[in-house]
C-alpha cells in the first residue's frame, strides 16, 4: 500500500503535493502537515498527533468529517508525530511510504527524520523524505533511481563505515568502494544514463537525489 504521510516542515509547491497525494492509496496528517492540504484542498484519510499545531477552528472542522479517522495523542510523549504516522502507517500495512513536510528550519527535526527511515526499511517497507528539490533514501542492499534532469546523486555513510559500494548508471562509477563516516567523497555524483543503481554489501547508505 502507498502510503503518503504529510508533516509540518517547508513545503511550498502545492501541485509537488496534489502529485503526491494522487499517488498515495492512504494519506496520514501529522499535526501540523494537514494545513498543507487544507491550502491544497485536499483532505486527509487520517489525521494524527497531540495538535498542538493546529488553530483550533481547523480541529474542529476536521472532526466534524465523518471521512477523517482521529488519531490523537497527549502532549507528553516520547515520539514525534511524524514517528507516530510512520508506525501507524506500517501497522495498517503501507509497503511504500513517501514523507513530505519532513525537512525544514529545524535540523534537529530533519536529522530525527531521516533517521527515521531505519524503521522504514527494517520494517521491510520501502521509504523516501521528499521534496521540491530533494528525494532522501536509506538503504541496506540496493535500489533503483531514474534520471531526472538537473538532479544529482550524493552517497552518505551512516557510521561507522559503508562497504561494497557499487554504482552503475553514474558519471562517477564506483566498484566495491568502502566509505567512511565522516568524509564527503559521494556528494554531486551524476547520472550518465536514464537509470542508475547504487548497491552496497554492509551497513547503511543514504542516498540523495538533489538539485539547487
Amino acid at each position: 500500500m502507498k502510503t503518503l504521510i504529510v508533516g509540518s516542515g517547508s513545503l511550498t509547491d502545492t501541485e509537488f503535493l496534489k502529485k503526491k497525494y494522487e499517488w498515495a492509496d492512504l494519506v496520514i496528517a501529522a499535526d501540523g502537515g494537514s494545513l498543507y492540504l487544507v491550502d491544497a484542498g485536499l483532505e486527509p484519510h487520517i489525521l494524527l498527533g497531540d495538535f498542538d499545531s493546529l488553530p483550533d477552528p481547523v480541529l474542529q472542522k476536521f472532526r466534524r468529517n465523518d471521512n477523517i479517522e482521529i488519531v490523537e495523542f497527549q502532549p507528553e510523549k516520547d515520539y514525534t508525530d511524524i514517528e507516530l504516522a510512520i508506525s501507524f502507517a506500517l501497522e495498517r500495512g503501507a509497503t511504500n511510504i513517501s514523507i513530505v513536510g519532513a525537512c525544514g528550519t529545524r535540523l534537529d527535526h530533519t536529522v530525527a527524520n531521516i533517521h527515521l527511515l531505519y524503521k522504514i526499511i527494517k520494517s521491510g517497507a520501502k521509504g523516501c523524505i521528499e521534496d521540491e528539490n530533494n528525494q532522501i533514501f536509506l538503504i541496506d542492499n540496493s535500489i533503483t533511481l531514474y534520471k531526472r534532469d538537473k538532479f544529482k546523486v550524493s552517497l552518505v555513510p551512516l557510521p561507522p563505515y559503508v562497504k561494497g559500494i557499487t554504482t552503475t548508471g553514474l558519471s562517477y562509477p564506483l566498484t566495491d568502494e568502502t566509505f567512511v563516516f565522516g568524509i564527503g567523497r559521494g556528494i554531486s555524483n551524476e547520472f550518465a544514463g536514464e537509470m542508475a543503481t547504487v548497491s552496497i554489501k554492509e551497513g547503511l547508505l543514504l542516498v540523495f537525489v538533489s538539485k539547487d
